[in-house]
């Protein structure tokens, strides 16, 4: 889950209400909210993302776009 909250947070493409991006803590605590977890502290989440050695960097996205893939195949199927 840290991953994706940096990722998201990296990207600048997730906002507040005032139109500016928001901020790495503010992406955490809705991920907290809605999955019902705690980080803890997202910032040292966010140093351990960089520190993981060896890790895969793309690892967690993989995941997500096979799934995504996977459900567009499903759909595909049961639609023809």
């Amino acid at each position: 889950m840290a991953e994706i909250v940096v990722a998201l947070f990296l990207s600048k493409k997730v906002y507040q209400e005032d139109g500016k991006p928001a901020h790495l803590n503010q992406i955490a605590a809705v991920f907290e909210k809605m999955f019902n977890f705690s980080f803890g502290s997202i910032y040292d989440q966010q140093e351990q993302v960089f520190l993981r050695k060896p890790f895969n960097r793309t690892k967690a996205l993989d995941f997500l776009r096979n799934l995504i893939i996977r459900k567009d195949k499903e759909d595909g199927k049961q639609t023809r």
